[in-house]
This record gives structure tokens, sequence and C-alpha cells, in this order.
């Protein structure tokens, strides 16, 4: 596991839209720390930094340490981000205290493999992706960066499901793992215009091969 990454913040002791809005103003973000023995605590965050780290991906998969002016360092993962419904800005985010035991449900990005070497893609097929991230349930100590899936050996009309998939030590799915992840399929039209080509070509020549043949014959 790399090394967490850090989020500095500042105790608050206002709630409500209009306090809200002013750190907004200031280019900070409201945000709740929770869980454990302590009481929930009130504090903000850099918007920038945060988007940041937003940016990165699997951010509610990601340990932070959360450090908190004139209380010291929380280790959290972030539960839940509000957005702006129009700019996606963040306007709110729950953090929830861990330890390296605490086993968690995290949702965990899912990395592809082998697109180019595929055997279903090669042959014309279309991915279609079901999954971008799985649920899985582990410590929080071992919080995989990504799910990393193979798929060279696709074919067309064959997909992987979580149960294909052979998870890190400590973890395991959080609902079904007859999942499906990643398949190949025909393209919708069939074969497209050169193929069809190239094959009538073929049987063009393959005819007048039988004609030839039978010419010589008679």
């Amino acid at each position: 596991m790399s090394e967490n990454a850090t989020l500095a913040a500042l105790p608050r002791q206002e709630a409500g839209t209009g306090p809200a809005r002013a750190l907004r103003r200031e280019g900070r973000v409201p945000a709740i720390v929770y869980g454990g023995s302590k009481e929930p605590e009130k504090v903000s965050v850099e918007d920038r930094r945060l988007r940041w780290l937003m940016g990165r991906g699997g951010f509610t998969a990601t340990l932070l340490d959360l450090e908190i002016e004139g209380a010291g360092r929380e280790r959290v993962i972030p539960k839940e981000v509000q957005r702006h419904p129009v700019t996606d800005r963040p306007l709110h985010v729950d953090f929830m205290r861990v330890s390296a035991a605490s086993e968690l449900n995290v949702r965990v990005p899912v990395a592809l493999l082998g697109q180019e070497d595929c055997a279903g893609l090669r042959a014309g097929g279309v991915l279609a992706v079901a999954q971008y991230d799985v649920e899985v349930v582990c410590r929080a100590d071992s919080i995989p960066e990504a799910l990393e899936i193979d798929i060279a050996a696709l074919e067309i009309g064959s997909g992987i499901r979580l149960s294909d998939i052979v998870l890190p030590e400590g973890v395991r799915p959080a609902g079904d793992d007859d999942l499906l992840i990643v398949s190949v399929s025909a393209p919708a039209g069939g074969m497209d215009e050169d193929e069809e080509g190239e094959d009538l070509e073929e049987e063009g020549q393959e005819g007048e091969e039988e004609g030839g043949e039978e010419s010589a014959s008679g």
C-alpha cells in the first residue's frame, strides 16, 4: 500500500446554509468527520486540494490523513460527496474515521488490461463494460487501488464475471459474485461494407475457379 494522501482541514463552529456558502466563496468546502469513539467534528477543507484528490479516481476508496488544525491527525475515508448539480463542484464531504483494522465496504475501480490483444476486439467485436467499479469488503489497510482484469482472451460472445477474478488477499465481494463486469459482443450492424465486399470478392473468385475446372473437364 502506498502512503496515505494528506488533506489539511480547519475546524468550523457554525453550521447552516449561510456559513456554508461563505466558506465556498473563500475557496473552502464544508465537511464533517464522524465515527469511532469521538463525537462528530465539523471542519472545512481547501476546494482546490479536494478536487485534485477527487480527480485521481477512486476517491471514496482512498485512505486520507486529515490534518485538523489544533486537533491533530485523523485517518479517514471519504464516505459521501455532495456535488453541485450543474458544475459538479463538491459542496460537502462526509469523512469517516477508520483504523488499520477497520473492515469497510468500498467501491474499487476496475482496470482493464490486454485490450490491444483482445481476440474478440481484433475480430471486430464491441467492448461492453457493465461495471466501472465493484463494491468489495476489506480492511482499511488493504484497499486495492484497482481490480485489474485481463481481457486478452475474451472472444465475441464471452465475458468476465466477478467470480472469475482472483481478488487480492483479504478482499471479498460485498454482494453478488456472479456480477458481470465486462463482455465482448458482436457489432450491432453485423459485418461492415468492406468485410462484406471482401467476402463477395472471395465468393466470386471461388465461382470462377469452379467454372474453370468444369470447362477443363468438359
